[in-house]
């Protein structure tokens, strides 16, 4: 291992047994010639090295194998196969009030978790004021930490974490805990302890701390590493990946699309304007063109789209009509072509998908719609929330400027 890694992480998957039956555990350990119980491989394969005063994120769904791999970091679980090797000394907040009797009062638990990180009485007592002080409990420092909240809990465990002086830190979810006020001062400390070379490696599903405070992330994905890059590359795929399904560009081209029978109109294309495969960027154009048929005499009509994220939570809404722009009529096999344009996109990072309709005029009878099924994705290069980026216009001043 490179003296200037931290943390070297080669191969390493872990499997359980799972058992359907108490009695079954047993019968495996008489005989050891049939199996009665079926592998879970809850981490497979994954390596990956984290370099000293490095901050490294690691996300993923429910059950993808995160703490697992914290908990093998750490130490308190053996890999089933693959190595693992840590330089310097390790603090860790994993499960909530691991490392503390809850028989014990908060003081005393301060100075238990101290030593079992590696400090003696004298480096507790020189340090105990600072601890009691970030934690910031008050009086119930000298209380069992069996009457704490999952808050108090946290505040104390961070507090003792970061003063033992650790070469690395490791934090399972601990951050989503605390009140805002007790999050920005742990984002603080965790600044200055990087400043000063500290390696951290954190779990958490706060998308916006994650792309906001680490250098790199570690997506798992049912136990294997699905990525490893950019803070805000690898969240934006992620989060498009958990809110819905994914586009790809084969979808965004179907010339013909799928539709409800009218009886009317029918659409015979319906796609974005081939040459931009995607993903887009905020402030691009998207152009998707479309054309219709009519299978009987129709009136001027006027066309809307709709576009949906990929969770189904419905976001635009447009008619032609709206900008006062209609169709002529239409005879029976004759076709109507157009194009609308979103400029400039306006949507948030995420996956998105679009739906087209052409109604009458005056919206009272629909002579085509599309399924929803033209995909598309938008990505950033920073970090962005929300769901749409409304142009925005702002002024440096004092009060009562702006407006002259």
């Amino acid at each position: 291992m490179s003296s200037d890694t931290a943390i070297c992480v080669e191969g390493v998957s872990k499997s359980y047994q799972i058992y359907d039956k108490p009695h079954q555990r047993l019968l495996q350990m008489l005989v050891r010639r049939r199996k009665f119980f079926r592998e879970f491989l809850a981490l497979r394969n994954v390596s990956f090295s984290v370099s000293r005063g490095e901050v490294v994120g690691i996300i993923g769904r429910n059950g993808s194998g995160k703490s697992t791999l914290l908990q093998a970091i750490c130490g308190t679980l053996n890999p089933t196969s693959g190595s693992i090797e840590t330089h310097g000394r390790i603090a860790a907040l994993l499960e909530l009030g691991s490392g503390f009797n809850p028989e014990f009062t908060g003081r005393e638990n301060v100075y238990l978790n101290a030593t079992v990180l590696g400090l003696n009485r004298d480096q507790i007592d020189a340090r105990f004021d600072d601890i009691a002080l970030f934690a910031g409990i008050g009086e119930f420092l000298d209380q069992q930490v069996k009457t704490y909240s999952s808050g108090m809990f946290v505040r104390l465990a961070f507090a003792v974490s970061i003063h033992v002086e650790p070469q690395i830190l490791i934090v399972d979810e601990a951050l989503s805990v605390g009140d805002i006020a007790f999050q920005n001062k742990c984002i603080e400390a965790i600044r200055r302890m990087v400043a000063r070379g500290v390696t951290v490696l954190f779990v958490t599903h706060d998308l916006g701390t994650l792309q906001l405070l680490c250098s790199r992330v570690i997506w798992l994905d049912k136990g294997q590493v699905r990525a490893i890059g950019s803070p805000v590359e690898v969240s934006q795929d992620y989060f498009a990946e958990v809110t819905g399904r994914p586009s790809t560009h084969a979808d965004a081209q179907l010339a013909y699309p799928i539709q409800q029978e009218t009886g009317k109109a029918e659409f015979t294309r319906f796609r974005i304007i081939p040459g931009n495969p995607g993903p887009f960027r905020p402030g691009d154009t998207l152009r998707v063109e479309f054309a219709i048929r009519a299978l009987e005499d129709l009136g001027s009509m006027v066309f809307g789209l709709s576009v949906y994220r990929s969770d189904g939570d419905w976001l635009v809404s447009q008619s032609s009509r709206d900008a006062g722009i209609a169709w002529p009529p239409l005879a029976a096999g004759q076709e109507h072509s157009g194009i609308v344009e979103l400029a400039p996109l306006s949507l948030a990072p995420g996956e998105y998908a679009m739906a087209l309709g052409a109604t009458s005029e005056d919206y009272t009878l629909r002579y085509a719609l599309t399924g929803i099924g033209t995909n598309f994705a938008v990505r950033s290069d920073v970090p962005i929330w929300g769901k749409f980026l409304h142009p925005c216009r702002w002024t440096v001043g004092q009060l009562g400027t702006a407006a002259q």
